[in-house]
């Protein structure tokens, strides 16, 4: 069975990210099991949630300096063994999703830092961008894009998802809990994570066979 991980990208409790993990999930199994992916000929592609508040992550900072990821082009040679273990997964995915909120226009650091432990597990990887926040976080959005698509050379796809949190009645947008049934106002942007996803796919098919 092929897999794609689902990476949350705040480590923040409570907040957004798993009540909207937890809706995201299966919209994108539903997406990446119509076809061309899936069919009566290939497995099913399981859609694995990185919570990044459990093992392995999170990583911790970079404090061995004895070498930079770019030196390690083997996953199960990183000497960190939660790097090692957080390697071999990314490297044994077809693809990646990220889930990020926006922090002051940007991404969440501990979502940075995650990335920076590892380089060639990320090359050419195909990664989909789904945000949110109160604007739908499309300047986090941007900055990722530059950053995975730029040095990491991954393959960014074109269309993303940026979902707008709504104001609630009180101060400040509308959260989405973690227990329950999701808020109806998400199922509006269905129609645009299956769009993406159909993108996704498209690039996770052009990937060489392992």
């Amino acid at each position: 069975m092929s897999k794609v991980a689902l990476l949350l990208g705040s480590l923040r409790r409570p907040g957004n990210g798993i009540g909207i993990a937890s809706w995201l999930h299966p919209v994108l199994r539903e997406g990446l099991n119509n076809k061309p992916l899936a069919t009566a000929h290939s497995p099913i592609v399981d859609v694995v949630f990185v919570d990044p508040t459990k093992p392995p992550l999170p990583l911790g900072p970079i404090i061995d300096g004895s070498h930079v990821p770019a030196d390690i082009r083997d996953p199960t040679q990183h000497p960190n063994p939660n790097v090692r273990e957080f390697a071999t997964f990314i490297t044994s995915c077809s693809g990646v999703v990220i889930l990020s909120p926006e922090y002051n226009r940007a991404y969440p650091g501990e979502l940075k830092n995650t990335f920076d432990h590892l380089y060639w597990e990320w090359r050419k990887k195909p990664v989909m961008l789904v945000t949110y926040g109160s604007s739908g976080g499309t300047s986090c959005s941007a900055l990722l894009r530059s950053f995975l698509g730029g040095p990491l050379k991954m393959q960014v796809a074109e269309k993303s998802v940026a979902i707008k949190l709504p104001k609630s009645h009180s101060n400040g947008s509308e959260k989405v809990s973690p227990n329950g049934p999701s808020p109806d106002w998400l199922e509006e942007y269905r129609p645009e994570v299956l769009a993406a996803v159909e993108e996704f796919k498209g690039l996770i098919s052009k990937q060489p066979l392992s």
